[in-house]
């Protein structure tokens, strides 16, 4: 008696999942972010070194409307953006707000992007133990958070050592993504986002294929 092939589990482990949290991870420049070199029909990074924040179809808010600053001797941008990893990011440009625990909500809007972004993330700098991310849909739902990070270095001098990423990837859209921390100011740099897939994934039909292949084999071992 031929066994039938288990087709359904065989193809199962193959199928990407539809969210997924990244960070805090050590962060020194855009090669760093789990979303570099992924496959994208649109993708925006933001590392303020113009200045201002002119991506499109996002808007940053907070307690008080946080404003790109730099460089002075307390600011803490992208290891990467003075050009050289040195440990410090007094030379570049960087977002601050003044009320950490308020912290920075990046809301985005489809209106160049054709959907919201299906990838989102941020790059904690500067600021006070402990630090949060949170990532919501178009409804207003929860769909990511890592929650009371503890990785600041209780210094405001630049230093990089302690620099973060947090962002998440889902394929329903992101609305927002808002990150806070302990009271006092907070520092965030290199806002990425797009529609796309950090890792490109098989095409449907190779994932057919494949249940199919596997499949066969199956049913010949059981012969």
């Amino acid at each position: 008696m031929t066994r039938k092939a288990p087709l359904i589990l065989l193809m199962l482990p193959c199928i990407a999942t539809a969210q997924t949290l990244y960070g805090p991870s050590h962060y020194y420049q855009f090669s760093d972010s789990p979303f570099a070199g992924g496959s994208y029909s649109s993708f925006y990074l933001e590392d303020f070194e113009d200045g201002v924040l002119n991506v499109p179809d996002v808007v940053a808010t907070g307690l008080v409307p946080p404003a790109v600053i730099g460089p002075t001797s307390v600011t803490d941008s992208v290891d990467g953006d003075d050009g050289t990893i040195d440990g410090l990011g007094r030379a570049g440009y960087s977002l601050f707000a003044a009320f950490g625990d308020s912290g920075i909500t990046f809301t985005f809007s489809d209106a160049t992007l054709g959907s919201l972004p299906t990838v989102a993330g941020i790059v904690w700098t500067d600021g006070n133990n402990s630090i949060s991310f949170e990532a919501r849909d178009l409804g207003g739902n929860v769909i990511a958070s890592s929650l009371n990070n503890s990785h600041a270095d209780n210094s405001i001098f630049g230093e990089t050592d302690e620099d973060r990423f947090y962002g998440v990837a889902y394929s329903g859209g992101i609305k927002s993504i808002t990150i806070w921390s302990g009271p006092g100011g907070i520092e965030v740099d290199h806002l990425q986002y797009g529609i796309g897939t950090p890792n490109p994934v098989p095409e449907p039909m190779t994932l057919l294929l494949g249940g199919a292949s596997l499949a066969a084999a199956f049913r010949k071992r059981s012969r």
